[in-house]
């Protein structure tokens, strides 16, 4: 599975704040985010944490603290959704650029 996350630590259309980010069994959820005023359709963490491997790709300055949070920062999935992306048995790779990697602490 291959994911991007955006500047606010959105993956998929798991965006801060929203209930589908904390959907256990459905693998798909169609909603309505006001804040992106359109309906939108996308896979759910359960779905995806069952994929044999999982890679985020993340680059740009606009990322660095967000990226931060999301791999070192304690667990706030409402804040940053890409946290709930966990492969239950698969494995998980990031595939950043320095600018990204900027704020990391690691």
């Amino acid at each position: 599975m291959l994911l991007g996350m955006g500047d606010d630590g959105h993956t998929l259309s798991l965006f801060p704040g929203t209930e589908v980010v904390h959907e256990k069994k459905a693998w798909v959820k169609a909603f309505f985010p006001d804040a992106r005023d359109m309906y939108r359709i996308t896979l759910t963490a359960p779905v995806v944490n069952n994929a044999a491997a999982v890679v985020f790709l993340a680059t740009g300055n606009g990322k660095a603290l967000t990226l931060q949070g999301v791999i070192e920062g304690e667990f706030k999935p409402d804040t940053y959704p890409s946290q709930v992306i966990k492969p239950t048995e698969g494995e998980l790779h990031w595939f950043i650029d320095e600018a990204a990697a900027s704020a990391l602490q690691v």
